[in-house]
């Protein structure tokens, strides 16, 4: 199969990994990929195997790209500019494609009204309304409005998790979550182990839902309370004055070497994020994978079985549970262990294979439908 996939622009978020990985893996099946873009989008942070069709702003394809001008058409009119390119890309060169798959809500727009005779698809990595509305500003309720429409659009949807099928205005039937590259996301040596002082970690993230308050919240009662820890945060991303903390170390993973590296060399990973529980969270993932203990508020795999559950927006049960994962050495193993089964499931083969089946399925469905229509009217 061709299958196309246009991006506003690649990023070293985890939504952007997802879609570098399930390109190399459906090239390794046996099938065609591609990513349309504007040249104004940085170079792939993530490596693929798929070809870039970078396009100016007419949909033309350009010979170079990776200018690295994304941040500054973040406004309506860079957003509209945008979008109008991916429009005309997917009709200049998508018309014979046999998937085209949109990955975000602003990419569905211009993949819904393009002319093509490709099946279209919306992989639905977030209920994403639910974050333009904690943002100020006439763009954010703008884009907001625009994301709650995307989902109303006439294409196929694919949410990435469980909790978002027929979630609110979500129409999707079906699920296909992330993967992990359980070659980098490999255990530590001594699963179970603590060293000293006691190593916690988290992503820092500027974004309030994602938690990164409470988790200095917690490692400053931890401190109060005579708790032997350091605090070491991933990409910085700290509150002002977060700096000044004692034992507090900010590291930042150049690639997913590296962040892997990262994972490994914890004792315990926090991740409290605040919105859409339940959905996939790298940082649970991956630490899982890592064989690292996981205190989230609840993000797939995450069960009380193999990880801490806490409360959002709470930090003493933060503290509370780093003190039972010191205290119970036997109970942090056997959740160490858990988790390790649980995450499994997610190897990369196995989740694009199961893409490919979703899409594999809609094309004998929609050739069984021709073919009945063709019948009926002879």
């Amino acid at each position: 199969m061709i299958i196309d996939i246009p991006i506003l622009g690649f990023g070293h978020t985890g939504g952007y990994r997802v879609l570098s990985e399930l390109a190399n893996q459906w090239i390794i099946m046996g099938h065609s990929v591609r990513f349309l873009v504007s040249t104004g989008s940085p170079m792939p942070y993530f490596h693929t195997r798929a070809e870039i069709l970078w396009l100016d702003e007419a949909g033309k394809a350009a010979k170079t790209g990776g200018e690295n001008t994304y941040g500054k058409q973040l406004g309506r009119k860079g957003v509209l500019r945008m979008l109008r390119t991916i429009w005309n890309g997917l009709n200049r060169f998508s018309r014979n494609s046999d998937i085209i798959l949109a990955n975000h809500s602003l990419t569905s727009w211009p993949v819904s009204l393009c002319n093509s005779h490709a099946l279209k698809f919306y992989y639905v990595q977030a209920f994403e309304p639910e974050y333009y509305s904690v943002r100020p500003g006439i763009n954010n309720r703008v884009l907001q409005m625009l994301a709650t429409g995307s989902y109303l659009l006439p294409l196929q949807q694919i949410a990435n998790a469980s909790v978002y099928l027929n979630h609110k205005v979500i129409r999707a039937k079906q699920y296909v979550p992330p993967g992990i590259d359980f070659m980098l996301m490999h255990p530590k040596a001594m699963i179970g182990t603590l060293t000293q002082p006691v190593i916690l970690g988290c992503i820092g993230r500027h974004e309030p839902q994602k938690g990164t308050r409470f988790v200095l919240e917690a490692f400053r009662r931890l401190q109060v309370q005579g708790a032997s820890v350091e605090l070491h945060v991933a990409y910085g991303n700290l509150p002002p004055g977060a700096e000044h903390i004692s034992n507090l170390k900010v590291v930042i993973p150049k690639n997913d070497t590296e962040l892997a590296s990262y994972y490994r060399s914890l004792d315990i990973m926090i991740a409290p994020g605040t919105v859409q529980l339940g959905a996939p969270h790298y940082p649970v993932m991956e630490a899982m994978a890592c064989g690292i203990p996981v205190i989230t508020t609840g993000y797939l795999p995450a069960d009380p079985t193999n990880a801490w559950i806490v409360p959002i927006e709470e930090s003493q049960p933060i503290v509370e549970a780093v003190f039972d994962i010191l205290q119970n050495p036997n109970l942090c193993l056997k959740k160490t262990l858990k988790a390790q089964n649980d995450i499994k499931p997610f190897g990369w083969p196995t989740v694009a294979k199961r893409m490919i089946t979703v899409f594999e399925d809609s094309r004998y469905s929609e050739q069984n439908k021709l073919n009945n229509e063709l019948n009926s009217n002879r």
